[in-house]
């Protein structure tokens, strides 16, 4: 015959066992969510932030075309690319990305010699496939997070000019570059200001077959909008 207060343990043991392991579950959430937001944990967290933004040369790029040998009368222009960051803790990311510049386009007529005045267009652009490297300061899910960025990238230099009666000729060089620069994340979106040094040698852009020394260091005011988390 069973013995009804083995049956009344047992019952006992399993509701305590229960109201433990439920209770060691509410506790390890309450320390997951004390530790930041989800996107600042690592490895598996991470965005996919889409940019835009202006661009201005800043170095020889907007020097005169016709007075210098390495200008081409660049102006202010705009960048969009993309980069996909995955967090390394909660402060720090590593991210691939891609942007792509266009600088002001140089319109006009000029003396072009046997040929006369004629007119034409220049254009210059960058095309950058970085690594960057962030750290952000401050607690993570506060209003606003300043951070530190940057990065090496592989930069492909695009020259192109058209002229009246002649077609058009292009080029183009892959250098080098680093950039630097600061921001403020504000929830989703971002705001940066970063430079970039981009300086090479290339016989690519001149006529005369010449290699000449170019300086098409650039700077860049730019939005983001951080997709995922």
């Amino acid at each position: 015959m069973r013995n009804p207060g083995n049956g009344t343990a047992t019952v006992v043991s399993l509701v305590v066992l229960s109201i433990f392991l439920v209770a060691e579950s509410a506790h390890a959430r309450v320390v997951l969510e004390s530790r930041g937001p989800r996107h600042h944990r690592a490895p598996s967290s991470y965005e996919l932030v889409l940019e835009g933004g202006l661009v201005q040369p800043a170095g020889d790029q907007d020097d005169d075309f016709f007075e210098t040998d390495t200008g081409f009368d660049a102006g202010a222009g705009w960048q969009l690319g993309a980069r996909l960051r995955q967090f390394v803790g909660r402060d720090f990311s590593v991210a691939p990305a891609v942007h792509y510049a266009a600088f002001g386009a140089a319109d006009g007529v000029g003396d072009f010699g046997p040929d006369g005045r004629l007119g034409y267009r220049l254009e210059t652009s960058v095309i950058r496939y970085g690594l960057d490297l962030q750290a952000f300061l401050g607690e993570p899910g506060g209003a606003a997070r300043p951070f530190l960025t940057g990065g090496l990238a592989l930069l492909r230099n695009r020259y192109h000019d058209e002229v009246e009666g002649s077609g058009y000729f292009a080029s183009a060089v892959n250098t080098p570059g680093l950039s630097l620069g600061a921001g403020l994340r504000l929830g989703t979106l971002e705001l940066a200001g970063e430079y970039t040094w981009n300086r090479f040698s290339t016989a690519n852009f001149s006529s005369d077959g010449r290699d000449r020394d170019y300086n098409w260091d650039y700077l860049v005011v730019r939005v983001g909008l951080a997709l995922g988390r």
